[in-house]
This record gives C-alpha cells, structure tokens and sequence, in this order.
C-alpha cells in the first residue's frame, strides 16, 4: 500500500474545522506550492459534513494544482475511526496512549487491520503528549521508553508513527525541552515516517531540527490555526467591521482566510530553506 508520505520529504498537517478553513490552508499551500494535509479532530469530525468536505478537499485541491490530504486526528472511538475509513479519509489516527503498551498494540492492530483492507493508512502513538488536544487532555508527558518503542514497532503495522518526545499540544507556557535523541532512536530503528505532534508554538529552530532528522515527515499544527482564525475576527473588531450598521460577514471571513493564510505560508516557507 503506497504510503503518502513517502512522496516528499516532509509535510506539514494543519487542523481545519470547516470547508472555508480547509479552503484558507488549500490557497496558502498552492502559493507556496506545496503539498498539505488537513486534519480533523475527533470532535470536530462528529460535527461537519463528513461526505462534502471529503469532496470539497479534493476537487479544490486538484483544482489549485496541489495534492491535499484528509486525516483524521487523535481518536479514541473505534465507530468514528471506522466512519472515516468508510468515507475514504486518507489516514486515521488511533490514539490508545492513555492504555497500557499491550493495550496500546491491540487497539492499534485491530484498527490497522481494518484500514488496510481500504487503502487506509493508520497513525498510532507511543507515550502520551501532554497538553489538550480536542477533548483528550494530560497533566503531563510520559516520555516514551526504548523499550515501548522497540515492542510497539515489533507488534504492529502502523504507516506513521508518534511518540512524546517532550512536545506538547496547545500553547507552550515555556520553551518545551525536546528529547530530540528519542525521534532520532525512533528513525534510525525504522523506515516508517515519525509524525511530529504539538507544533503549534515550537520555534523555527526546533522544527528546522526536527525537519534534519531523517524520516521526520509529518509535522503537526493545530493550536496556531485556531489563534490564526481568532486573530482574524480580532483585526476585523479592530477595523470596525463588526459594527451592526454595514456588517458584511463576507468581509470578517476575508481577513480570517488572510489571517489563516498568513500563518500556513510561514510554516510551509521552512520547507523550501
């Protein structure tokens, strides 16, 4: 089964929530002409369109000359995961972290085998990655062990890989100590590409890093998309757009998309340094 990801060497993973959102991270990525994924979240996939957004995606995406992947994100529902192979999403991530590794390689399996049949690719995590992400929450990061490591990539047949490494999802309240030296075990013990969590709030300099180590393909970034979207409503406030008299909502969304897209080129503009 052709795994995406080994089309190029790295591709960064935007959360979107909507067609306009998807639309926004689409016309940034054509500029910059680059390839993208879009992911939603467990929860937001529960809420949209499933079926036109599936559509939308890759109509648009085709129609600006570039190829945009749909995955859906840190799940914990086996009924959502199994929805999203249905309709085609191009990968899916099951999230059995908060179990024991056992557990962890079970769950994994059992939705690897599912997917594969499909043409599916299935993300899986070692360790759990601190922050909120959606509605899955931890107090703190459980750095992933060697060991972990080595029984998780023996006993299952993940296409990507995630492990905590330091990262967190959200923001950041201080600058994250990376275990850099747990990705490059990671990448040196497999071929299978390493999905880079939290990127939302790392510094360039970290994902310039992490964009060094071979096999690091995936690059995750949710919380920056999000800020982008509030940051847009904010200058619309600032410019008196959102004034009753002559509110026109067309306005509030172009600086939203601009906003979005602001933010998209300057995290696709580290793959081309």
């Amino acid at each position: 089964m052709k795994n995406y990801l080994f089309e190029q060497k790295a591709v960064f993973a935007f959360n979107i929530w909507s067609i306009d959102s998807a639309r926004a991270v689409i016309d940034a990525a054509a500029e910059k002409k680059a390839n993208v994924i879009l992911q939603t979240s467990s929860g937001v996939f529960e809420k949209i369109a499933k079926k036109q957004l599936r559509e939308f995606v890759s109509s648009y995406a085709s129609d600006q000359g570039i190829r945009a992947w749909l995955h859906l994100d840190h799940c914990r529902k086996t009924t959502l995961i199994r929805e999203a192979v249905d309709l085609a999403w191009d990968s899916v991530m099951i999230d059995a972290s908060d179990r024991s590794v056992g557990e962890n390689i079970a769950a994994t399996n059992a939705i690897t085998g599912y997917a594969h049949e499909q043409g599916v690719l299935v993300e899986a995590e070692v360790g759990q990655i601190r922050g909120a992400e959606d509605n899955i929450v931890y107090a703190q990061s459980q750095i992933a062990s060697r060991e972990d490591i080595d029984r998780f990539l023996r006993e299952t047949e993940v296409d990507m890989i995630a492990a905590a490494f330091g990262n967190a999802h959200g923001i950041y309240q201080s600058e994250p100590q990376l275990h850099y030296e747990i990705v490059e075990y990671i990448t040196e013990k497999t071929e299978i590409p390493f999905v880079v969590h939290g990127g939302s709030g790392m510094t360039d300099g970290a994902v310039r890093r992490l964009l060094e180590i071979p096999n690091v393909r995936k690059i995750n970034i949710s919380t920056d998309v999000k800020l982008a979207y509030r940051e847009g409503i904010m200058t619309a406030y600032k410019n008196g757009l959102m004034e009753r008299d002559g509110f026109q909502a067309v306005d509030v969304e172009h600086l939203i998309h601009e906003s979005i897209g602001s933010m998209v080129r300057s995290r696709l503009s580290l793959l081309s340094e």
